[in-house]
């Protein structure tokens, strides 16, 4: 009998842990980045990387300009 009430005790130990996981899980999931939110990063990071790389281009065009006008 005893290692009945001991098995069903881990059972029930086991079930409650399994429990506490699962509603760990959903409550962290919705917070999670989709697949749409890190395409739609991407782009946004790609964007923002070519219109710094122009900014430099007409930059150095501008303090190369003057340098030479002088």
């Amino acid at each position: 009998m005893a290692v009945a009430e001991n098995a069903a005790g881990q059972l029930t130990s086991i079930l409650e842990r399994v429990t506490r996981v699962e509603t760990i899980v959903e409550e962290v999931l919705p917070h999670f980045a989709t697949k749409a939110d890190m395409e739609r990063q991407t782009r946004l990071l790609v964007m923002w990387m070519i219109a710094t790389q122009i900014a430099m281009a007409a930059l150095i065009l501008t303090v190369l300009g003057n340098g030479t006008a002088g």
